[in-house]
């Protein structure tokens, strides 16, 4: 029961990851394709854990590898160009969570592998 809990809060949690990337790149960059990869994979992790896939742990794992990457250049761009400014906070707070999300989403879906087998 709790395990049922915790695959659809990680679900939910990748679908929004997703649907944020998305909304990054229709207002932002329109043609990044890490982003675009990245927003493609949270969307099918969020159906892999939704329906245990046995390919979400993998696809897990090449979401955070890119992700963690994508997520520290972005850091230290911020802290280079942005530093000292509000701004700079904020964007480093919200990629410093997304980077502990990633962390605990591979690590749950690791450890948690057995229930992701058909």
């Amino acid at each position: 029961m709790a395990d049922e809990r915790a695959r659809r809060a990680f679900a939910l949690l990748h679908a929004v990851a997703g649907v944020l990337l998305i909304s990054i790149l229709a207002l932002q960059v329109r043609q990044h394709a890490p982003l675009a990869i990245l927003a493609a994979l949270h969307i099918a992790i969020s159906y892999g854990f939704l329906r245990a896939q046995p390919w979400t742990p993998w696809f897990t794992g090449i979401a955070t590898a890119l992700g963690l990457v994508f997520s520290s250049l972005a850091m230290y761009a911020c802290l280079s160009w942005l530093s000292g400014s509000i701004e700079a906070y904020l964007i480093l707070t919200g990629l410093s969570a997304y980077s502990l999300f990633l962390i605990i989403s591979i690590s749950y879906a690791v450890f948690k592998r057995k229930d992701f087998r058909p």
